[in-house]
């Protein structure tokens, strides 16, 4: 089974100021509800130790490994089960849309036995974090 989550939203900022919040790591305590931490670097191959709040219910803690970190483009990171029960490709990537303005892309493709009893679970608390995420991203980046 798959399952996808696609969301987005306009942001008036450059992307290299997007992006160097993005891959601030220590930064997301500060200012992000949803990503409340990050431990590792944003190089493809670095295994990362995130920690997410979801929205009124559970924290969740995963360490993903990150497939790509292509600067002011985007940000790729996998997670998985072992014995393909669940695997869940998170990416934040950012499109141009003029010198200052940008148009950020926050989703997650998931694969996987076990998506269908994960979504149940958690689905639409991790699509409402992610939209909480973006909402907080924009007004980091339009201080």
């Amino acid at each position: 089974m798959k399952k996808d989550i696609r969301t987005e939203i306009k942001i008036n900022a450059p992307a290299e100021k997007v992006w160097q919040i993005l891959t601030d790591f220590e930064s997301f305590p500060r200012w992000n509800p949803f990503v409340v931490r990050v431990l590792g670097l944003p190089k493809a191959g670095e295994v990362l130790n995130i920690e997410v709040q979801l929205p009124e219910s559970r924290r969740l803690k995963f360490t993903p490994v990150v497939l790509k970190a292509e600067p002011n483009k985007e940000l790729r990171w996998v997670g998985s089960v072992p014995t393909g029960a669940f695997r869940g490709e998170h990416f934040y990537q950012l499109e141009s849309l003029g010198e200052n303005k940008v148009r950020f892309i926050h989703g997650e493709h998931f694969s996987g036995w076990m998506v269908r009893l994960i979504w149940i679970m958690v689905g639409k608390a991790t699509e409402k974090g992610y939209l909480i995420m973006n909402e907080a991203l924009k007004k980091e980046a339009e201080k």
